[in-house]
């Protein structure tokens, strides 16, 4: 009888050790592998957070928006020179977006919000980083910058790169940055000719785009765009996992092109806050060096999964 009383017990400390994770998507036995994946790779962890860790990812997973593949037109489609002329201008002034070119694009996902901080810190602590910025978050008329839903910040196209795969290792997925052909396409709502990533192609301050003082929100603070992805105009901008090239386009592949081989930037797409709205387009392109001085909350990032 000591026995079978000692052996509830025992399975009761059990349960509570590993509390009930929900979710949207995945069924209870893909939630035991995430979490079996999580103790694997990190074995020193305690239970806790360990816990925590498998909620992240499990999270991460809910939070991605299934992208039906297709066909479109990628660059600089134009617009009317004058409202109500058939007079046909680019976009903007750069040129390393006015050759268009096909791309066909297999089924994918993309996390509907920017990673957060918290979700960043997380990882860092995690793999045995101090937090960023730490000095900053030392001052307490700084600490309101650091709210755990705002936009991580980061430093190098390094650390957002190993995020994305770290959730990819803990999930079983194919996890990685948005290519910049898979941007594009969301941003355009499976490649139409839509200006702006807003919920209806325009930018109208205050509803769908944020205020010239907001500065960075919580990510999903103004509606998505008709696919369901938030802040891919304003808000921070977005590392994509491509080697920049300003002729890419002219040498892109038509099937999943994932960039130039090498390259010194990576491209980077939804210029932050900040910027002049009416700039901040579905077709604009702009880079950054892999590694930057300082942390900004300015650039950010969002994974995406493909091989669905």
């Amino acid at each position: 009888m000591q026995k079978i009383i000692l052996f509830t017990l025992l399975a009761g400390l059990t349960a509570c050790s590993s509390p009930t994770i929900t979710s949207e998507s995945l069924s209870p036995s893909e939630i035991n592998d995430i979490r079996a994946r999580v103790a694997e790779l990190h074995p020193d962890l305690s239970t806790r957070k360990q816990h925590e860790v498998t909620q992240l990812v499990v999270r991460a997973l809910d939070n991605m928006v299934f992208i039906e593949g297709g066909t479109f037109i990628m660059g600089d489609f134009g617009m009317s020179c004058e409202p109500g002329s058939t007079q046909m201008c680019q976009i903007d002034y750069d040129t390393d977006n006015n050759y268009l070119h096909e791309v066909t694009l297999s089924d994918f996902a993309m996390a509907k919000y920017e990673t957060t901080i918290g979700e960043f810190d997380l990882y860092r602590e995690v793999i045995g980083e101090e937090p960023f910025a730490a000095h900053l978050r030392e001052r307490e008329d700084r600490q309101h910058l650091f709210q755990p839903d705002l936009p991580a910040w980061t430093r190098t196209w390094t650390e957002a790169h190993n995020y994305c795969r770290w959730l990819g290792a803990l999930s079983g997925k194919d996890i990685h940055l948005p290519t910049e052909a898979q941007w594009e396409y969301v941003s355009r709502n499976r490649g139409q000719k839509v200006l702006y990533a807003t919920d209806n192609g325009k930018i109208e301050l205050g509803r769908n785009y944020p205020k010239h003082d907001e500065g960075v929100l919580p990510v999903g603070s103004y509606p998505p765009n008709p696919l369901g992805i938030y802040d891919l105009v304003a808000n921070a901008g977005e590392w994509l996992n491509d080697w920049y090239s300003p002729d890419y386009y002219q040498n892109s592949p038509q099937y999943d092109p994932k960039g130039p081989a090498t390259g010194s930037e990576k491209v980077y797409r939804g210029l932050a806050t900040g910027n002049t709205p009416k700039t901040n387009t579905t077709v604009s392109r702009s880079s950054r060096s892999i590694e930057q001085r300082r942390y900004s909350s300015l650039r950010g990032f969002r994974c995406a999964v493909s091989g669905l």
